[in-house]
């Protein structure tokens, strides 16, 4: 075989298994989000956020499947994201809506509704909803409805997702005070702050980590002892004191939440009028961190 014909089905297969762990993701949090409205929020009466909220409402007031009510409402969502949002966006998050309006009614007869109090339902839903939802974020997609709407907002009004979203939510929250006592919409809206917070931790990543800036006039000696005691990599930065004039170095590196107490007394033990700011970092790849 020619090394040009192997270097393509290297590529292609390469392609290949990125786009099925892509849709695999995409499939697996959409299920969990069926999974999770089957479980917890529709046997408990609880709402959701924007498409899937409205949805809910169709079925505890018309008696409408969820599933058709997040299929019709969808509709001219996508009909409208397909004229203003990327079509390779849209395609995986059909994918995902496809997969949630299957998943939800033939799960349910398999699903076991726990026996809990509203809260710890509204707990739970907003955990497995939020894990759904993550990962089919991170996944490149989304299960349509509002998502889509907000990404649409953003792009012709410059309006934040987060506020079309909120929008959306308080919608679905103020409807849900006209059908339902004020108890529901309270469990609800702890179900949505919950879930948002998990789904951003999701897709922010788990592995957050603390980046670092000293200056000092000692940087190569406190460098020498990261790279020694902690065994983590650092980079020198050119500085100037704006008031001294003095060149100095400065250290940059990137440490995990364990080590920073560490790192600090490295720092203070060598030179106690170092000057150290510490930054979250989101997510860190490359040897030492995933590698």
């Amino acid at each position: 075989m020619k090394r040009k014909t192997r270097v393509k089905l290297l590529k292609f297969r390469r392609a290949f298994l990125d786009m099925a762990k892509r849709l695999l993701g995409i499939a697996a949090g959409s299920s969990l989000i069926a999974i999770s409205f089957n479980a917890f929020v529709i046997p408990y009466g609880l709402l959701s956020g924007g498409v899937s909220g409205l949805a809910l409402l169709g079925n505890y007031i018309f008696n409408i499947p969820v599933y058709l009510g997040i299929f019709l409402l969808n509709i001219p969502i996508f009909l409208w994201g397909l004229k203003e949002l990327d079509r390779k966006l849209m395609t995986f998050s059909a994918v995902g809506t496809i997969v949630l309006i299957a998943v939800l009614p033939l799960s349910r007869p398999y699903i076991p509704v726990p026996e809990l109090d509203l809260f710890l339902a509204c707990i739970f839903s907003g955990i497995g909803s939020g894990l759904g939802l993550g990962i089919v974020f991170r996944n490149g997609a989304s299960t349509g409805g509002s998502d889509i709407v907000s990404m649409i907002a953003k792009k012709k009004k410059n309006i934040s997702i987060g506020t079309t979203m909120f929008c959306f939510n308080a919608a679905v929250l103020a409807l849900s005070l006209y059908y339902f006592d004020l108890k529901i919409a309270m469990y609800t809206a702890i179900s949505m702050w919950v879930g948002g917070r998990v789904a951003d931790t999701v897709i922010e990543g788990f592995n957050r980590h603390k980046s670092v800036m000293i200056i000092s006039d000692r940087s190569p000696e406190i460098a020498d002892r990261i790279m020694r005691e902690l065994k983590r990599g650092v980079t020198y930065l050119e500085g100037q004191g704006a008031y001294s004039g003095n060149a100095k170095l400065v250290i940059n590196c990137v440490v995990s939440h364990y080590e920073i107490a560490k790192l600090n007394e490295i720092v203070q033990s060598t030179d106690k009028k170092a000057f150290i700011f510490v930054t979250e970092t989101v997510e860190v790849t490359g040897k030492g961190f995933t590698w």
